[in-house]
């Protein structure tokens, strides 16, 4: 007795008709989507570091160069984010602010399905441009709220700062933005803000209230990275010991699911590990070159425009993350 209520001729009929050419289409298609749930989800994001766009011709081509990279690649390598992660703009003549020609540069990638997120600088602050930059990128941030999942940004201003703090989930990671730029005059160093409504407190209740679904699904963005080189001219532009102190302090208790901070800041390619205790590693530090030329050791002279891309992939309980940085040229 067939166990289906299905006689062996219907059931041949049935075989057949899977491997029909309309039924091959259908099993083919079923085949992928079971693929592609066992996969996870996968997807890329850029990042581009200090294009400083303050009144050099250069700086404002190369911009516009990673742009257009970004743009032409963004099929073949999946990119869908785009962390601009401080030094865009500053100054300019009051009819045509450097801040806005930065923007309309990068409403571009907006214009080809690309969602790309500002995050503020020291220059822009060291400028007295900070309300500028919050008001330039307002409409972006908003429309970013009506897209991004579970987006969440700090109220601002807190105390005469505009803290450019903000949060969102996709594809099974978190992304967390923090201004930890200093406001003292001259100080082009990191600092938390620990105060109420500050950055800091801010930062740590959106890591501590998130899920905690995925390992290494946490993936931090501010213009310093949060991390000393031991060296000390260099750590005069970082954050203070007892900062980094505070900063490992906390994310110990989450370094399973934090798993890289990218900066821009210091000009170069660079990766650190961030550890505690007997070589734990808490989380990892990446920053990325800027988009113009200015060659620092141990720098090589390529002068081509500088795209970070990350390969993201959520699949299982763990996601992992493959690291290519690229140099963008016209296409």
């Amino acid at each position: 007795m067939n166990t289906l209520g299905m006689g062996s001729d219907t059931m041949n009929n049935t075989i057949r008709s899977l491997f029909s050419t309309g039924g091959l289409f259908v099993l083919l298609a079923l085949l992928m989507t079971v693929v592609a749930a066992a996969n996870g989800e996968t997807f890329s994001f850029a990042v581009v570091a200090d294009p400083h766009i303050g009144g050099s011709a250069d700086h404002y081509s190369k911009l516009n160069t990673a742009v257009d990279w970004i743009i032409s690649n963004k099929d073949s390598r999946d990119i869908e984010l785009v962390f601009v992660v401080g030094d865009i703009a500053w100054g300019g003549p009051r009819s045509r602010r450097n801040l806005r020609q930065a923007k309309e540069m990068l409403d571009r990638l907006a214009g080809a399905g690309i969602a790309y997120l500002p995050v503020i600088g020291d220059n822009e602050i060291q400028a007295g441009c900070e309300r500028e930059f919050a008001e330039t990128f307002d409409g972006q941030y908003r429309r970013l709220s009506k897209v991004l999942p579970n987006w969440r940004k700090a109220p601002m201003p807190v105390n005469g700062k505009y803290l450019q703090n903000f949060s969102f989930d996709y594809k099974g990671c978190h992304f967390v933005c923090c201004d930890f730029n200093s406001r003292k005059h001259s100080d082009e160093g990191g600092e938390l803000h620990d105060f109420a409504g500050g950055s800091w407190p801010w930062f740590k209740n959106d890591i501590e209230t998130r899920p905690k679904d995925k390992k290494e699904s946490i993936v931090v963005f501010t213009h310093i990275g949060m991390f000393r080189t031991g060296f000390g001219k260099a750590d005069e532009f970082l954050f203070s010991q007892g900062e980094m102190k505070k900063i490992k302090g906390f994310l110990w208790d989450y370094k399973d699911y934090v798993d890289t901070n990218y900066a821009g800041h210091i000009h170069q390619n660079w990766h650190a590990s961030v550890w505690k205790g007997l070589f734990t590693t808490i989380y990892h530090v990446r920053t990325t070159d800027e988009t113009w030329f200015g060659r620092q050791w141990p720098e090589a002279g390529d002068r081509s425009a500088t795209v970070r891309v990350v390969e993201t992939d959520s699949d299982g309980r763990k996601v992992s993350y493959k690291q290519h940085v690229c140099n963008a040229q016209k296409p």
